[in-house]
């Protein structure tokens, strides 16, 4: 899935190299932190949605989110995904 503009979600202009993997610009991403996770007890999820807004030509994005990330880090998000961690998206999906 991906966001119809990711310009939107970037707060600096950014350079963009091309890059290999299948992460593209404003594709929607999810990382799973569930197996580092310590619940605090304040109901926070492991798990995260970013939009990415830069894309590097040894295959790293970086994201509105948690920043730089490489492609074994993440998924691309499902619509089940977004709505649970994200449901703001929803309205800016490329459909």
């Amino acid at each position: 899935m991906r966001v119809v503009d990711h310009n939107k979600f970037r707060k600096f202009e950014y350079e963009n190299e091309v890059n290999p993997n299948k992460y593209q610009l404003g594709d929607i991403l999810f990382r799973d932190y569930s197996d580092v996770y310590v619940d605090s007890g304040e109901g926070l999820s492991p798990n995260e949605i970013g939009v990415v807004i830069q894309t590097f030509e040894d295959g790293d994005v970086r994201t509105d989110m948690w920043g730089m990330c490489c492609e074994s880090e993440v998924s691309m998000a499902t619509l089940e995904q977004i709505d649970l961690y994200r449901p703001n998206l929803i309205q800016e999906i490329l459909t």
